[in-house]
This record gives structure tokens, sequence and C-alpha cells, in this order.
């Protein structure tokens, strides 16, 4: 039986003016981090240089260079990643309700409204089913467009269509141009200041050693220095990047968007519970192989929740009847391959998420407002008066505090709340 939360959620959003602020208020202190950085690389160096005793040539040069190279290792996932310039998908590929042509095209128009024509950025295609998008603006120094890019995955060009894709293009290259923070596009001086305290810490352990350690040491320090101050302004970042996409397609789009990701995540959510709930039952199967079963049953885009939790339950059904094998197969797959799951803490996952979905939700149909969005101003009314409802049963929806992103009620109400400004920025 459902019920209301004891206390209304929190469903406040800031105004777009006091994100931009914010944002050039943590801009300004980054700028000052970053002098900061500077005058500890060119102490450290100038201190290493007056020592009168050090260790090997080799041994620094490999300390500094690996603790100066370590800061890139992401140019190896992003060379090995599986995925391909739009440019390089065959002129024939069907992706939903797109197509190659239709997707560099779209990536054209708002690049065109965004004014962002002369920003060269290459936009891949993943294969992934994750629902999702990303964006990625690290520069060796402002300017030096060396490692920008935008990823969309495939399962989101299914589930949108074509407006809905271009407020997500414009979304991720929100986070590469107007609101990448400057701490991410000086990648140099922080790579230089993992070099430099390599040294510094290999020259105070030089007699231990723990001294080849130091490039690791000095790793985590420069990535915390380095992705500190970029941390505190995810939130607000979203926010802005969201009303980019709502410029580059339009509102209605934008706030659309939000509803079937929304959608999507709470029915993805679903079949992954009855996954956990099959590892709960079934405690020796290993849960990767279950979690694979319910990789191989998503779909590109939406899923069809009545096909999809079919073919997981036969699939899950499949790995439990090869475990109940009553052979000597059968015993050494239980011996090996189970795994070493908390089942306590799965329990307590399984626990929560189930106490979501008990929670009553907004009464409006979505499927409705999807199909006819002159509905929108009715579920902006329902979402604020229904405080103690949520609109989907996903964790984040009750309480977005402890995420990096805000919930879905706050995106479209920012959206619907600030459409006037975000009219006159565009």
């Amino acid at each position: 039986m459902e019920s209301v939360l004891p206390a209304p959620r929190r469903l406040v959003t800031p105004t777009r003016d006091a994100l931009l602020r914010s944002f050039q208020a943590n801009e300004s202190r980054s700028m000052l981090w970053l002098g900061l950085e500077l005058l500890a690389i060119f102490g450290g160096l100038v201190w290493w240089v007056a020592q009168p005793q050090h260790i090997p040539g080799w041994q620094f040069a490999l300390f500094f260079a690996c603790a100066f190279l370590g800061l890139f290792d992401f140019i190896v996932t992003q060379y090995l990643a599986n995925r391909k310039r739009l440019e390089d998908i065959r002129p024939d590929a069907k992706l939903g309700h797109h197509t190659r042509d239709s997707l560099i095209a779209a990536v054209r128009r708002v690049q065109e409204r965004l004014g962002l024509t002369g920003q060269r950025i290459p936009v891949y295609l993943a294969p992934e089913k994750d629902v999702n998008a990303f964006a990625m603006r690290l520069e060796l120094l402002p300017g030096w467009h060396l490692f920008n890019s935008v990823q969309l995955n495939r399962s989101i060009v299914h589930l949108l269509d074509e407006k809905e894709l271009e407020s997500v293009i414009g979304h991720e290259l929100g986070h590469v141009f107007p609101y990448s923070p400057i701490a991410s596009r000086c990648m140099l001086v922080h790579a230089l200041l993992s070099g430099v305290l390599a040294l510094v810490i290999a020259q105070v352990l030089q007699d231990y050693d723990i001294r080849w350690g130091s490039p690791l040491l000095a790793l985590g320090a420069a990535r915390w220095v380095a992705f500190s101050t970029w941390v505190t302004q995810i939130r607000l970042v979203e926010f802005l990047c969201d009303d980019h996409g709502a410029r580059a397609a339009g509102l209605v789009p934008a706030i659309t968007t939000e509803i079937k990701l929304g959608i999507e995540h709470e029915a993805r959510n679903s079949l992954l519970a009855h996954v956990l709930k099959a590892k709960v039952r079934h405690t020796g199967v290993p849960i990767t192989q279950l979690l694979q079963e319910y990789e191989d049953a998503m779909p590109f885009g939406s899923v069809q929740s009545a096909q999809a939790r079919a073919q997981l339950e036969q699939g899950i059904k499949r790995r439990l009847t090869e475990h109940d094998e009553s052979s000597i197969k059968g015993f050494f797959q239980f011996a090996f391959k189970s795994d070493n799951t908390d089942h306590d803490a799965l329990k307590e996952t399984l626990v929560e998420m189930e106490a979501v979905t008990r929670i009553a939700k907004v009464p409006v149909s979505l499927p409705d407002v999807l199909n006819d969005t002159r509905l929108l101003p009715d579920l902006i009314q329902l979402i604020e008066a229904h405080p103690d409802h949520v609109l989907f049963h996903l964790e984040a929806e009750l309480n977005d505090r402890n995420s990096t992103h805000p919930n879905t009620s706050r995106r479209i109400l920012y959206l619907w709340r600030n459409q006037q400004a975000i009219a006159a920025a565009a």
C-alpha cells in the first residue's frame, strides 16, 4: 500500500542569475587556487635544486615522468573506448528514428543556435545500453582543445526524438564551453604540480624504499588539488547545462527529455531490483552472472517492460538451472564461481529500493503529458501541490543532496520557473 512522505521533500530551485553568480564566484576562487599551485611548483623546484645531495638522476626523471604523465591516464581510456565519431558511422545505419546524417545535422543546428559554429568538437556514438551522454573538456591550458569531446550512448539516441536529442547535445556542449570550470582547463599546471611533488617526496624519502611510491602519492595529492574545486560546482553546472539544452532545442523538448529519462531509469531500476531479489533467494549464484543477464535483457532505447522482464526471467532461470545441476560440473561451478557478495548489505539495499516504491506518486499520467505537452502547466502545478509525493520511484527523488545531479523533479521545476530568463539568454 502506498503512503505519502512524512515531511515535504525539497523542491526549491535556484534562479538562473544566482547560478551564474555562484559559478563566477567559484571560478574566481579556482583562479586563486591555480595561483597557489604555481607558487607550490616554483617553491618545490627551488627547494629540490637547493638540496646538497640527490638520488640518481634517472630515478628522479622516472619519478617525475610517472607523476606527470599519470594525470593523463584518461587518454588511454578514451583511446580504447568502443566508440566512433559520427562521421565514421555507416551512412545507412539506423539508430532508432535517427541516421548518421541526421545526427550530424542535429549537432550542426545546435552549434548554430548556441553560437558555437567556430568551435570544433568531436561527437562520438558509443554502443552503450546505459541511457546517458557525456562531455569532456580537459585542456593543457585554456584554448588548447586537445581532449574535448561529447559522447552519445546509443541507448539515448534510440530513446529520444530529434528535438529532445538536440536538447541533450546542447546540455553536453554546455559542459564543454560556457560552463567548463577553469580547473579542468589547466591540466598542464596540475601535471607539473604532480611531477614536482614526486621529486620533493622522493627527495625527503631518499633513504627509504618507500620513495618508489612517490609518484602515486604525488598523483593522489595533485588529483585532489585539480578536482576538489571542480566537484563543488557539479550540481549548479547541471542546472546551467539544462538551460543550455533548452536554449538549443526549446523549453518543451528539454522538459520532455527529463520525463522520458525519468521513466526509463525507473523501469530499469525495477528490473535491477528483480535481479537482486534473485541473488538473495539463490546465494550461491554469482551476482556477476545475474547482472550479465540484466545487461543482455536491456534493449537500446526504451525498456519494453513486459518483454524485457520476460527475457530477464528466462535468463535468470537458465542461470539457476545451470547452478543446480547435480553433477560434478555443477559442484565445481558452485565452488569456484561463487562471489563474495555482502548479503546483509544487499538485503538492506533491496529494503531501501522497495521502500521507495511504496511512496505515493504525484497524481499525473506522464505518458499523457508526453503525448500532449499542453498539459505541462498541470504537471508543474501537481508537483508543487504534492511535495509529499514523488514523480518517480527513484531514491534521488526523495533527497538529492548526496547526488552529483539534481533529481528530475527539481530539474523540471528549474526549467519551468526560469523559462523567461532562459528565453532572454537565447
